[in-house]
């Protein structure tokens, strides 16, 4: 498990929570999902006390858009 791109807490069973957030909303609103998750982290980095990590956690889910969009 990975802090930043596979936390032991947001997988449940055999399913990560973002792969059925984006199942249920299907691909485009995903793509807003992801923009907004990046933003997030973007947004607060500073105010947590984990600057990095809040970065690299905005940086997965800017990598995820990219795969998506690609």
């Amino acid at each position: 498990m990975n802090e930043v791109t596979k936390p032991k807490h947001y997988t449940q069973g055999d399913i990560e929570c973002i792969d059925a957030i984006e199942s249920m909303i299907g691909r485009s609103s995903s793509i807003d999902y992801c923009r907004a998750q990046a933003m997030k982290y973007i947004w607060r980095c500073r105010d947590k006390g984990d600057t990095l990590t809040d970065a690299k956690k905005a940086q997965f889910y800017i990598k995820r858009l990219i795969e998506k969009l690609g």
